[in-house]
């Protein structure tokens, strides 16, 4: 047959189903009511729910950096605050949020002291407060820590660094560098730098943390990340793609959650992996009130634990981790307040305050290095200059139409193989449509899997997944035109 013939018996098939293109158009695009997205998210979810048990063996064994799992979450709570600031304790000058310039000193000390090297805050100090006169001892020792200690500490710098006024300079001028917390146009992916309209470049705050902790560990042990910019089919902006682990059973007591007893040494992924899909199928985790919370993906502890330091170096975990005088780890330090609303939902289970975001973003960077997952898409910028206001989903375009063939195509190999004189038999109309399913989940089982070894999640592809029913109605109406193409 010519190649113009099968072009125009392609584009007859299309035609035939223009309704089923046009309304996968508008529920991906137009994303009336906000299906398509909440569905896109929640498949996301549940696939990074189900890689999470090999993400988290892969970090315990060392693979990647063997730094990878050397990142801490410190949180400042209520109840720390609280214990720290009473009568007779002494700890805190501050009895609530935010805490003194020197409780800060102390806090940095404290973690300087217990064998941490790099030291991060998602806080972020706009201005200088008038009635507090310990600004510039904190800003004398940070200076003492950068030049004698080897000390890495990195600030938050909010949306915008030109935010900051002129008053808190000389705290940013005293820590290694600034980190974006905030910032727009990335949608769910972690960007690593932030351009702004006027070409400015700012480091996100993980890649600021990763850039710290590599000029400790030396240039050798760190690849450069300006690489994975260069890969094919990445949309701009490009962002992170985070892979989340499985609750980590590194907590302290003051945390309050059920770490995981099992033995990692003998207890297999793919077990882990059938219990997640079996919640996935059933519903998603719920967490009951009356039971403690489900452990946080990263170790976590809290300002007291800190502070009730004890011994010289020692670790803040009773684990059999790396020691802390041996093997300088990253502290990420976040506000866990009420009156903060810092909060996001990951895939797992539970609400987490946004330092964990940042925490698990530099987690990723540490074990995945230049080879961290990215969006697989082609976005097209309709701006023409500078960051895109608006982009056209290139990938959709082209995959859905596509997509729409391949089920096509296959329905009617499955049907000229069933209806050969040999294959006569009846099968029944459940059992046709049942295998139409399996047909269409496995196809997009194996997208998926492609992507994994490239290092790609389908990013706005993950779209079409919600589109599966209009797939299936695509195919039983080509079944029906294929048994009257048998009736002429």
């Amino acid at each position: 047959m010519p190649i113009s013939n099968k072009l125009l018996s392609l584009l007859k098939i299309l035609w035939r189903h223009w309704l089923v293109l046009l309304v996968g158009y508008v529920l991906v695009l137009a994303d009336p009511f906000g299906i398509g997205s909440s569905t896109s998210k929640a498949i996301t979810n549940a696939f990074d729910r189900m890689v999470s048990p090999f993400y988290t063996r892969d970090l315990a064994r060392g693979q990647g950096l063997d730094s990878a799992d050397l990142v801490d979450v410190i949180l400042i709570d209520d109840r720390s605050i609280r214990e720290l600031s009473r009568e007779g304790v002494g700890y805190l000058r501050a009895n609530d949020w935010p805490l003194a310039y020197s409780d800060h000193l102390m806090l940095i000390d404290a973690l300087r002291r217990r064998g941490y090297g790099t030291i991060i805050f998602d806080v972020t100090f706009y201005r200088k407060r008038s009635l507090d006169g310990s600004f510039n001892d904190l800003v004398t020792r940070l200076d003492y820590f950068r030049e004698h200690a080897g000390l890495e500490v990195i600030l938050s710098a909010g949306s915008d660094p030109e935010d900051l006024e002129d008053s808190i300079q000389p705290l940013v001028n005293a820590v290694s560098d600034l980190g974006l917390t905030g910032w727009s146009g990335y949608g769910d992916g972690y960007p690593l730098n932030h351009v702004f309209p006027d070409g400015r470049q700012e480091p996100s705050l993980a890649f600021a943390g990763y850039q710290a902790f590599c000029r400790q560990a030396g240039p050798m042990a760190c690849e450069d990340l300006s690489r994975a910019e260069e890969a094919w089919l990445v949309p701009e902006p490009s962002g992170m793609h985070l892979n989340w682990g499985m609750p980590s059973k590194h907590q302290s007591d003051s945390i309050g959650c059920m770490p995981r007893t099992l033995d990692e040494t003998w207890y297999p992924a793919w077990v882990e992996l059938l219990v997640v899909i079996k919640r996935n199928l059933v519903g998603p985790d719920i967490i009951d009130e009356n039971t403690r919370n489900v452990c946080p993906p990263l170790p976590t502890a809290t300002l007291q634990d800190v502070l009730f330091s004890g011994s010289e170096c020692k670790p803040l975990f009773d684990s059999d981790g790396p020691n802390a005088c041996d093997t300088p780890r990253i502290a990420m330090v976040g506000v866990s307040l009420p009156s903060a609303r810092d909060l996001f939902d990951p895939p797992t289970p539970g609400r987490l305050p946004g330092v964990y975001l940042h925490a698990e973003a530099l987690r990723n960077l540490l074990h995945f290095q230049a080879d961290y997952f990215k969006p697989l898409g082609l976005e097209l910028n309709l701006g023409f200059n500078g960051p895109p206001q608006w982009s056209l989903p290139v990938d959709v375009f082209l995959v859905w139409p596509l997509l729409l063939l391949a089920a096509v195509w296959l329905a009617r190999r499955v049907l000229e193989w069933r209806w050969k004189e040999e294959n006569t038999w009846e099968i029944p109309e459940i059992l046709l449509e049942l295998g139409e399913t399996v047909l269409v989940l496995i196809a997009l089982v194996l997208l998926y899997q492609l992507a994994i070894v490239f290092h790609r999640t389908p990013g706005g592809l993950a779209d079409l997944i919600g589109l599966i029913p209009l797939l299936l109605i695509v195919v039983r109406r080509e079944r029906k035109e294929i048994e009257h193409e048998r009736l002429r």
